[in-house]
C-alpha cells in the first residue's frame, strides 16, 4: 500500500487517536463522514493488510490498529502526510527556525481551512521543556513577520500521551484534522506509546 486515500487517512486518523473505544463499521462510517459501505471496503483493505486487527463483540466486529505488524508505522506515516501548498507552505517557511528547536509542528483550526484571509493561526508544538525559552523568543520573532496572530498550543510528549488517553477533544481534532508540518515519526512514536500503554 504506497497511496493512501482521503478517506482512507481519516479513518486511520481516527483509530490512530481512539484509546480504548470499540468502533464498529458503522462508527467509523459516521466520525468520518463514510457510508457504511465505504468504511467497510476501506477497513477490509486495511485489515487484509495486516494493518487493522478485529475484535468480535456480541454480532458486532470492533478495529484497532495492529502495532505488532511494523507496517502499521509506514502506513501511519502515510496518513500523517498532507499536501502543503498557497499559504501554509509560506507558514512552513516562517517556522522553519522552530524545526531545530521543536519536535513537531502541527497547523490547525480556520487557518487551514479555504477561508481566504483567517485573522488567526493555531499551531500545535511539541518540544522539550528544556528548549522553551530558546523557543519563545524564535517565535516572538516570527510574530513579527507573520500576517496573523499566533495562538500556539505547546505539549511535552507526555503532555500529548496523557491528553490522548483521556480523549482530550482539542487535541484529538488536532491530530486529526491538523496539517503536519513536520515531526512525523515523533507523532507516531507518542501514538505507539499510547496504545501499548
Amino acid at each position: 500500500m504506497s497511496v493512501l486515500t482521503n478517506n482512507e487517512k481519516k479513518v486511520l486518523k481516527l483509530l490512530m487517536v481512539s484509546i480504548n473505544i470499540d468502533y464498529s463499521i458503522n462508527n467509523i462510517a459516521k466520525e468520518c463522514h463514510l457510508s457504511p459501505n465505504g468504511a467497510l471496503k476501506i477497513l477490509r483493505k486495511l485489515e487484509k493488510e495486516d494493518i487493522l486487527k478485529t475484535k468480535r463483540i456480541a454480532n458486532i466486529i470492533s478495529y484497532k490498529l495492529n502495532f505488532d505488524n511494523e507496517n502499521t508505522l509506514s502506513i501511519l506515516h502515510l496518513a500523517l502526510v498532507s499536501k502543503i501548498e498557497d499559504k501554509i507552505k509560506y507558514r512552513k517557511d516562517d517556522f522553519k527556525d522552530l524545526k531545530e528547536i521543536t519536535d513537531a509542528c502541527i497547523i490547525f483550526g480556520s487557518y487551514i481551512t479555504k477561508k481566504k484571509a483567517p485573522n488567526d493561526l493555531d499551531v500545535l508544538f511539541l518540544l522539550n521543556k528544556d528548549k522553551f525559552k530558546v523557543y519563545k523568543k524564535k517565535l516572538n520573532d516570527i510574530k513579527n513577520i507573520v500576517p496573523a496572530k499566533i495562538h500556539d498550543v505547546l505539549q511535552t510528549e507526555n503532555d500529548l500521551e496523557d491528553n490522548i488517553c483521556s480523549q482530550d477533544k482539542v487535541i484529538l481534532d488536532i491530530l486529526k484534522e491538523g496539517i503536519l508540518l513536520w515531526g512525523h515519526d515523533k507523532i507516531i512514536k507518542v501514538i505507539k506509546n499510547v496504545h501499548k500503554r
